[in-house]
């Protein structure tokens, strides 16, 4: 790609999940504000906009010369296309300046019929390298929002090698795992957090050999002292992260980060100061500056530190009289939000102070030492002694009431359509609901061809059993060292091997990727899994090979399949957290599609993180208070987690095969295809049976 410098206006750019969040985000000097829809929202639990508030939104915005993006974030099932595509247009016709975008078939969808919708790559789309975002300016994205766990230096050589927008976090919760590989929520409850349903299993408490800790809870993510090498690296969009935050947070970190932005060469130091004083109040978790200095910080997951928000002021020791006393280790005002958090991992209830109390003297500030009695609401949760009390907001920063918001929002007019405009936008709507893949009729069942994956070089056994059409292996320098033992294999044999390459590959392994896979095909195999759009370029120049789409090429619909069969990919693989319905529904258009594989054994991977896990030994099982255990591996500076049970679809093949399923993938590079283990899967696959201590995942139970 070409190495111009992108020289565009610094934005400050600020979430929205209430109105009270937008108006706030706005008068402290939001650039931009980012929200989502009641529908298709990556922050599904919060309050989120009708179209009706977003087209007004929108306008207001654009007469304070400011831009509103929506996040349309989430995997989307088959049977969403057609109200994907009603929204689609309904977001062409108001003008939003931006739709933030995981799923590739939203991607396709908007590129072929509503050009006018300019694209950012989602954080969930997992861009980590200068490969992956070359491939989203190629693709006609306007924007990429590049993955948490780059540093500067990897940034940096992104912005060399581009000229799309760049984006990044600056500030705001922070994942475990790299964002969009996280199956946790999905594998604890059925609740995706590709779906935007994220129950968060990673702020609870695990066990580790008894002992218990916070191990997958991350510290909040603050770089306000970053921002001028954030800049010089060449992010022009500086996010905030808070959809699920009040409007007083928005207000306060806004506010923050407009001061030290606006702020002159010679008073930078003091407006850093100032906006720290400011971010103290919005009382977050420890800070942490992320993966952006190059080193992994110690304190980005402390185990020994609980998973919430606020500043602990103490435990409950009193219930009586509607309210709640303790004895509170810092000054309390009224205003100030409070949240009372049970002793277990449940959610705490928060609320704000009306009423102080000390003996039987009302007050509107009390200071720390004192025994201090707090008004419950009437909807107040259920609360006992011993649970514990934080500050979780200090006194107002915003003081717009919801009702004022709503009236502000209601005076807004909204530019006219002309009848021309009309008439054009319902032509694209209808002609892209029509472009949608109708059912295909049943096609008589086969036998479904069988990919084993394995772990090693001693797998190749596998293809003298007929059984196995495909096998499988990782790509990996051990892997190719211990081929070198093996003598050539012959013809038949190399176009039955395929390579499966890693999801993340940052800075320079892309480069040792493309010499490997240039290595590979010079000795005549020609079959290669992908898992990341980044991985696609690996293959340019190269002639008569067959890429497949791993399960991390996320394949809920047809229109994703057909974008990844668009991008080269000539066999895909079901998302592995995808239920029944929706596979019958996608089999349903198989005729249009490329073939979509079926995994039917597999171990479940729960998180993948450039984050270790500090006093926990490789291959220990962390286990929640529910008793469901989790394996936690260090493999090549990445962690990996896996479910202790291994999913499994065996005893349902029969009905994967009723539904159209052309190919089932065996998973066994866990355990080693012809270990006991091994077998004992290929064996269970060849009668259909179903084995004990495994998982079906959301097969049955549905994915939400």
């Amino acid at each position: 790609m070409t190495n111009q410098k992108v020289n565009r206006k610094t934005e400050l750019l600020a979430p929205a999940g209430s109105l009270e969040s937008f108006f706030a985000a706005l008068e402290n000097g939001a650039d931009a504000v980012y929200c989502g829809l009641k529908e298709f929202s990556a922050r599904a639990k919060a309050k989120n906009f009708t179209l009706p508030e977003v087209e007004k939104m929108t306008a207001h915005a654009h007469r304070q010369r400011r831009r509103l993006y929506i996040a349309l974030n989430t995997l989307i099932k088959e049977k969403e296309l057609p109200q994907l595509v009603e929204l689609l247009a309904d977001l062409t016709g108001i003008g939003i300046d931006g739709l933030i975008i995981q799923d590739l078939g939203v991607w396709r969808l908007a590129k072929n019929h509503f050009p006018q919708l300019p694209l950012h790559a989602s954080t969930q789309l997992a861009v980590h390298n200068a490969t992956g975002v070359n491939m989203l300016e190629q693709m006609g994205f306007t924007r990429a929002v590049l993955a948490r766990e780059l540093s500067l230096a990897e940034i940096t050589a992104i912005r060399r090698q581009s000229t799309i927008e760049l984006e990044h976090f600056v500030h705001g919760a922070l994942c475990f795992s790299v964002s969009g590989q996280c199956l946790f929520s999905s594998a604890a409850s059925g609740m995706s957090g590709n779906r935007g349903r994220c129950a968060q299993p990673c702020r609870r408490k695990y066990l580790n050999q008894e002992q218990p800790g916070y191990h997958f809870s991350t510290s909040d993510f603050s770089a306000l002292s970053l921002l001028p090498q954030l800049l010089k690296a060449g992010v022009i969009s500086l996010k905030i992260e808070g959809r699920m935050k009040s409007a007083e947070y928005v207000a306060r970190v806004v506010a923050a980060y407009r001061l030290v932005l606006d702020a002159p060469e010679s008073g930078r130091k003091q407006a850093m100061q100032e906006a720290e004083e400011q971010l103290a109040l919005s009382f977050g978790r420890q800070a942490t500056k992320g993966f952006l200095s190059g080193s992994i910080p110690a304190g980005i997951a402390d185990s020994s530190k609980q998973g919430t928000l606020g500043k602990q002021l103490g435990e409950v020791t009193s219930l009586r009289g509607g309210m709640v006393g303790f004895m509170t280790s810092d000054r309390l005002h009224v205003g100030d939000r409070i949240r009372v958090q049970p002793q277990n991992d449940q959610a705490g209830t928060g609320f704000t102070v009306r009423e102080l109390w000390i003996e039987e003297k009302k007050l509107k500030v009390v200071k720390a030492g004192d025994f201090v009695r707090v008004r419950i609401p009437d909807k107040g949760g259920f609360f006992q002694v011993g649970d514990k009390i934080f500050k979780v907001g200090g006194k107002a920063a915003f003081t717009l009431s919801p009702e004022t918001c709503l009236t502000t929002l209601a005076e807004v007019a909204v530019p006219e359509k002309s009848q021309t405009q009309k008439e054009s936008l319902e032509q694209t709507r209808q002609e892209a609901l029509t472009a949608l893949l109708p059912a295909s009729a049943p096609q008589p069942p086969s036998v479904p061809a069988l990919t084993v994956r394995g772990r090693e070089p001693q797998d190749l056994r596998l293809l003298n059993e007929p059984e196995v059409d495909r096998l499988e292996l990782p790509l990996t320098s051990e892997t190719l060292a211990a081929m070198k033992k093996f003598g050539s294999l012959r013809p038949e044999q190399l176009a039955r091997i395929s390579w499966e390459i890693p999801p993340i590959l940052f800075g320079p392994e892309w480069d040792e990727y493309r010499r490997a896979v240039g290595m590979l095909t010079g000795q005549g195999f020609r079959c290669f899994r992908l898992n990341n759009l980044g991985h696609i370029p690996l293959f340019v120049g190269l002639s008569g090979l067959t890429l497949l789409g791993g399960f991390r090429c996320y394949t809920l619909n047809s229109q994703a399949a057909l974008a990844w069969q668009e991008l080269g990919l000539a066999e895909l693989t079901a998302d592995l957290e995808d239920d029944r319905k929706n596979l019958r529904e996608l089999c349903r258009r198989a005729e249009s599609l490329p073939p979509l594989a079926i995994t039917v054994y597999s171990p479940l991977p729960v998180m993948l993180s450039r984050i270790p896990i500090r006093g926990v030994r490789p291959g220990s099982v962390l286990r929640a208070e529910g008793g469901e255990g989790y394996r936690v591996f260090q493999r090549h500076d990445l962690t990996e987690v896996l479910a202790e049970q291994d999913f499994s679809l065996l005893g349902h093949l029969a009905a994967l095969k009723e539904m159209g399923c052309t190919r089932i993938i065996a998973d066994l590079s866990h355990c080693g295809a012809l270990s006991a283990k091994g077998r004992q899967v290929l064996a269970a696959i060849a009668v259909d049976q179903s084995l004990p201590e495994t998982t079906l995942f959301n097969y049955q139970r549905g994915l939400t």
